[in-house]
């Protein structure tokens, strides 16, 4: 996506049954690893080693996995390792739709307590759309102060809540209490000083959840690939309202906690989120995205010439940019490399054009003098594919470049846990009036394509993207394409963003920060 637009985390958890079995942190920091492309603002993890005083320690800190566990440095990685050893834990990579980027924000979150089971450590992946009335009932009423603005701090103290008193409860019980106060996408591990844990997946299945169980050890994680570059390849998908529980003796069990009906899954995880050889949701995220490909293939109108080349938007767009072309029976070439290993960097330049250079490397031997099909996964505000067109045109020495989109436009935000959540920074706003839920028409795409400065526009429909998930329409929520929202408190906050929007106010805020005014 040449937005990068993120989702916010990846999640992992892992019981092994041997308790003198100490590698937790070992299969943790893998699995962490090929999550990566979920968040990378900050990882952490939490193991238990009930043979130690601190029955639950939380290492957790600001960069990628490999810069957090200071892989570089030998000496200091190995301590890490010895340090963190247990035969359980939970693991966590973030990216932040909400709150600032500080080590304060990295997660697990960790609560200390005197009582064991009132002391734990949680990761979270997703967005509470309901986080205003869940805050505002603790402040208001209960006098709370909090130190984050941020969900996970809200999740923390209602799960505190629920355990406070005298008697230990059940943490399933506990866990199916908090799911009818949460409204919005909540993936959830989390892990006491007694060794319990739950890994839970909220009712609705908006983010994938996938588990498998060998020889007795557990291993969960968001997706399949971290799994499977274990080693592991008996995996099943977590179904949406149902957790796994894990006693202290490392018995294993799944429970349903909640009886939704309807799913909601994302749309955008086959699309660009998951990694491409993961398999969510029981169907292959690379074979979808083909299927996209494909279907974007069959709307072609332009001309095709002994001049023409697919050029894919790296990574995730290279899948369906080659069934396009195979469709079309034109080579596809990789025009624009991406550069691996930039990394995070604060010298990358402030303007678009140079993030842009930085982030890729033009190939004109490729380019030049080309009729050029550009295929990307998605537009979110518009203002990277610009500049890639731009760039392949002066640069490459492209003689036209034809944009094509395997998503629909995103006409409406996301309040499930992407960084979107005004209909102003989207760019199909300021093209359409309202939001639509039938496909863009030509003379739309027209317009937004010689503003992007290509000689051509076209996106998938929304048939072409339902079709390519072979999963039932009613399943999928594409709420960031009509502005059909899932949840009660979805559409409420809709209605606010549609409001800013109208009237928007001098002071530029997201939705979220709106709801708290």
């Amino acid at each position: 996506m040449g937005d990068e637009v993120h989702e916010e985390c990846g999640v992992a958890a892992v019981s092994l049954v041997d308790n003198k079995n100490d590698k937790a942190l070992f299969y943790i920091y893998r699995m962490l690893l090929n999550l990566q492309h979920r968040g990378q603002l900050s990882a952490g993890v939490t193991v238990f080693n009930n043979n130690r005083s601190q029955r639950i320690n939380t290492y957790r800190d600001i960069g990628t996995v490999n810069e957090v566990f200071k892989t570089s440095n030998i000496a200091k990685s190995v301590e890490i390792f010895k340090k963190y050893v247990g035969s359980r834990g939970i693991g966590h990579t973030r990216y932040a739709t909400c709150g600032p980027n500080e080590k304060s924000c990295a997660q697990p979150f960790e609560r200390k307590h005197g009582r064991i089971w009132k002391w734990f450590s949680f990761g979270f992946n997703g967005q509470l759309v309901n986080l205003a009335e869940l805050k505002k009932a603790l402040s208001e009423k209960l006098d709370y102060h909090f130190i984050h603005n941020n969900d996970t701090e809200i999740i923390m103290h209602y799960i505190s809540r629920e355990l406070k008193g005298s008697k230990r409860p059940n943490l399933v019980d506990v866990f199916t209490r908090l799911a009818k106060k949460f409204d919005g996408s909540y993936n959830i591990t989390f892990m006491n000083a007694y060794g319990e844990m739950i890994i839970l997946r909220d009712p609705k299945g908006f983010r994938p959840l996938v588990y498998a169980i060998k020889e007795g050890n557990l291993f969960a994680a968001s997706e399949s690939n971290a799994l499977v570059n274990q080693g592991i390849h008996d995996f099943k998908n977590l179904d949406p309202g149902h957790m796994i529980y894990v006693d202290e003796q490392g018995k294993i069990s799944i429970h349903k906690y909640a009886d939704e009906k309807k799913k909601a899954i994302c749309m955008f995880e086959a699309v660009y989120f998951a990694h491409v050889g993961s398999v969510i949701n029981n169907k292959s995220v690379y074979l979808t995205r083909k299927r996209l490909g494909e279907a974007l293939a069959k709307l072609e109108t332009e001309k095709i010439d002994e001049n023409s080349i697919v050029v894919p938007v790296p990574d995730t767009a290279k899948a369906a940019a080659d069934a396009y072309a195979f469709k079309l029976g034109i080579p596809s070439m990789e025009g624009l490399i991406r550069n691996r290993y930039v990394g995070r960097t604060f010298i990358e330049g402030s303007s678009r054009a140079d993030k842009v250079l930085n982030k890729f490397t033009v190939v004109k031997e490729i380019l030049r003098g080309k009729k050029v099909f550009l295929v990307d996964d998605s537009i979110v505000r518009g203002t990277t594919i610009k500049q890639i067109a731009k760039i392949i045109k002066e640069i490459g020495g492209a003689k036209e470049v034809h944009i094509r989109i395997t998503c629909p436009p995103i006409r409406a935000p996301c309040f499930y846990g992407i960084d979107m959540s005004t209909i102003k920074e989207l760019l199909v706003s300021s093209y359409e009036k309202g939001i639509s839920n039938k496909d863009i028409d030509k003379h739309t795409c027209d317009r937004i394509a010689k503003d992007l400065g290509c000689n051509s526009l076209i996106y998938q429909t929304i048939k072409g993207l339902n079709r390519a998930h072979q999963i039932p329409e009613e399943d999928l929520c594409n709420g960031c394409l009509n502005g059909q929202y899932p949840t009660p408190a979805g559409k409420k906050m809709f209605h606010v963003a549609l409001k800013d929007f109208k009237h928007p106010k001098k002071k530029s805020n997201r939705t979220y920060d709106i709801t708290q005014e």
